[in-house]
């Protein structure tokens, strides 16, 4: 997807107020605090994450299992990071609306019935989209 396709997802999001994404204290990770607690000694950032060689891009899973409360400050997030970072964020849920659809998010759903193995499922949009990691969307959440 392109940068104009992000910043149109971006113009449709209407928080009550924008999230700093600068701010080092507003999400603190396992390791510190962003770059900062990776340059002192966390986790590197994940190699797959950014080997974008046959494409150009890279493809993010969020596993949307209930409907969020805010899925503006989710949305705004994951646009925000696929203009700025080219990680483009799949939708996978069973929800029969997600909360990502109006924002216009590439939404997969699965469809339960007899025989349906959402693990399964899981593991295949794995495959055909080459996600690099599956998150869930209530952790997107909680970031900003």
């Amino acid at each position: 997807m392109t940068p104009e396709h992000w910043l149109a997802v971006l113009s449709r999001i209407a928080p009550g107020e924008p999230v700093n994404l600068d701010a080092d204290d507003a999400s603190p990770t396992p390791s510190g605090q962003g770059i900062a607690g990776w340059q002192a000694g966390g986790p590197p950032p994940s190699p797959r994450l950014w080997d974008r060689a046959e494409t150009g891009a890279s493809y993010i899973g969020i596993r949307v299992d209930a409907a969020l409360a805010d899925a503006s400050r989710a949305a705004l997030r994951l646009a925000s990071a696929a203009l700025e970072r080219g990680v483009t964020p799949i939708i996978l849920t069973a929800l029969d609306a997600s909360g990502f659809e109006r924002f216009g998010f590439r939404v997969e759903r699965f469809v339960p019935g007899p025989g349906a193995d959402r693990a399964a499922w899981e593991a295949e949009m794995t495959a055909f989209w080459s996600l690099v990691l599956v998150i869930d969307a209530s952790d997107v959440a909680a970031l900003g």
